[in-house]
């Protein structure tokens, strides 16, 4: 890193992007207000990653997930939202099958 460049803390960022974003905007205020707090909470709020399926990382049945089939090789890519059912996924694993745990509704 270049000593003569100043370094923004995440708070900064958040403000600047915000700034630039809303720059002209007629409701500059309440939007940046908004912008901020939503980066703020999403910076505290990861998403959750997607999962690999093994014998030690398997949803329980019932659980809502989403299921990903993607394929780099083609650029393709499906998803299904179901609940999990373990006889759906067959041994052995593939690794371009994905599943992403929901929350309750």
């Amino acid at each position: 890193m270049n000593y003569n460049q100043t370094t923004m803390d995440r708070n900064e960022e958040i403000r600047k992007v915000a700034e630039d974003k809303y720059n002209e905007s007629d409701f500059r205020t309440p939007n940046m207000f908004c912008f901020i707090e939503g980066a703020k909470w999403a910076d505290a709020n990861p998403l959750k990653r997607w999962n690999k399926f093994s014998d030690d990382n398997m949803p329980e049945k019932g659980d809502l997930i989403v299921l990903a089939v993607v394929n780099e090789k083609f650029g393709i890519a499906s998803y299904e939202l179901m609940k999990f059912d373990p006889i759906v996924i067959a041994k052995p694993y593939r690794e371009d099958i994905l599943w992403y745990q929901l929350p309750q509704l």
